[in-house]
């Protein structure tokens, strides 16, 4: 995806991909479920209760990952669009109703969005020493990462991870709507701090 910026601005352009998008969600059951025999019966899936409480249903189309606890709780990994979090349960949902002979209903379940990862690019090099000197709540230990840790609580809590290259990688939101706006306001944080290096 391309945003386009405004005149003002000297980067012609801006960048990102969603690359990971974490739900949350839960089955409305009565009875525990049996996740070694949904192991069994389940292609891809994995389960050892001695080193993990959850089964693990890895899909190909979308490549996703589905961790499914004895209780009904989900745990959805891996999906890079939003259309594709209904699909992916649903397809849970069908297997689990045709092995346990359930009646899950698809509409009874609520996903709830936890946690987007995007990656961006500024195409632009950004100064880090420096950027570790002028930005609030920014760690920068080149020895022992390559990357700047910001911790941003404008206009929303979340942590960018800053390269010198302008590269980006952009976590802890949970809104479509605020990607778009948080790359932003920190493209005109790190203008406004003389952080971008001038060819």
């Amino acid at each position: 995806m391309s945003l386009e910026l405004t005149p003002l601005d000297d980067i012609k352009s801006l960048s990102y991909a969603i690359q990971n998008i974490v739900v949350k969600s839960s089955l409305n059951i009565e009875e525990p479920l049996d996740l070694r025999r949904l192991s069994m019966k389940i292609k891809n899936a994995e389960y050892n209760s001695e080193r993990f409480p959850g089964l693990f249903v890895r899909f190909r189309h979308p490549k996703s990952v589905i961790i499914v606890f004895k209780n009904g709780k989900l745990i959805l990994i891996g999906l890079k669009a939003f259309d594709q979090i209904n699909l992916t349960l649903n397809r849970l949902i069908l297997k689990l109703n045709s092995i346990f002979g359930l009646k899950i209903d698809i509409n009874s379940i609520k996903p709830q969005v936890v946690n987007i990862v995007i990656t961006a690019n500024y195409y632009k090099q950004i100064n880090l020493d420096l950027a570790a000197l002028r930005l609030d709540n920014a760690i920068y230990e080149p020895e022992v990462f390559p990357g700047l840790i910001y911790n941003s609580s404008n206009p929303l809590k979340s942590v960018f991870l800053i390269f010198s290259t302008g590269k980006v990688v952009f976590t802890g939101i949970r809104e479509k709507d605020k990607i778009e706006v948080a790359l932003i306001k920190l493209r005109r944080l790190l203008k406004k701090e003389n952080l971008f290096l001038t060819a």
